[in-house]
């Protein structure tokens, strides 16, 4: 992956933090960047034990003083096995669409799982208004950030999310729709009616699908309590 300016390891996604359980013992994130949103969690619950894996060396370097043991090695090659069966929470703060194949990661670190244990991930949406929006023109521009980052190497919609979490054997148990400007994203929708009612597709699933920027996704293992 390329390195990124100053600053882009370094923030907190606040609705991933909020979704970490206080009472988790040991959590694992994938992509840990500067370790800030460890550190904040760690803030909240000063019990836990927190792991990081982070493939920018400056940035893992960084988490190693916040957090308690950072890997610094590629989400899909590192040697987690010491972790198997002791993990609460596994996050994913918009790791997945980084990797070249997220499918196989995800059920990787899902078996690091314990009892109970539980995937949280920040997902952005391919599916969102702009971006359609920007297709219909011809446009496909990658940027230094957002759903067309430059180093995003895979992308996803809802429907495709279920389907990656469903083949590493977890369940989704909630999906939030993180959305901006949804007044805006209701007039495009409107504007598509036509042709939607044409292909056959309910409006106002494509507007709740179309006006998430990200989804915050929080899965279990089926059986797990």
């Amino acid at each position: 992956m390329e390195q990124k300016p100053t600053g882009y390891y370094d923030g907190v996604n606040a609705g991933l933090l909020d979704s970490i359980p206080l009472e988790a013992r040991v959590v694992l994130e994938i992509g840990c960047g500067s370790g800030n949103l460890g550190a904040a969690y760690k803030e909240r619950n000063p019990n836990a034990t927190y792991y990081g894996v982070e493939v920018i060396e400056a940035a893992a370097a960084r988490a190693a003083e916040r957090l308690d043991k950072v890997f610094w090695a590629s989400a899909e090659d590192v040697d987690l096995s010491e972790l198997k069966g002791t993990v609460d929470c596994v996050v994913y703060g918009d790791v997945l669409e980084h990797l070249l194949d997220p499918w196989t990661a995800l059920k990787n670190h899902a078996s690091l799982l314990a009892e109970g244990g539980r995937i949280f991930a920040c997902i952005p949406n391919v599916q969102h208004w702009t971006l359609l929006q920007h297709v219909l023109q011809g446009n496909w521009v990658y940027h230094d950030h957002g759903i067309l980052d430059s180093t995003h190497l895979r992308f996803f919609t809802l429907k495709s999310i279920y389907t990656m979490f469903a083949g590493a054997g977890l369940r989704i148990d909630n999906v939030i729709g993180l959305q901006v400007n949804q007044p805006v994203a209701a007039l495009f929708v409107d504007k598509m009616k036509p042709a939607l009612d044409n292909l056959g597709i309910d409006a106002t699933a494509f507007l709740q699908q179309t006006s998430a920027l990200q989804y915050l996704v929080s899965a279990t293992r089926p059986g797990s309590p």
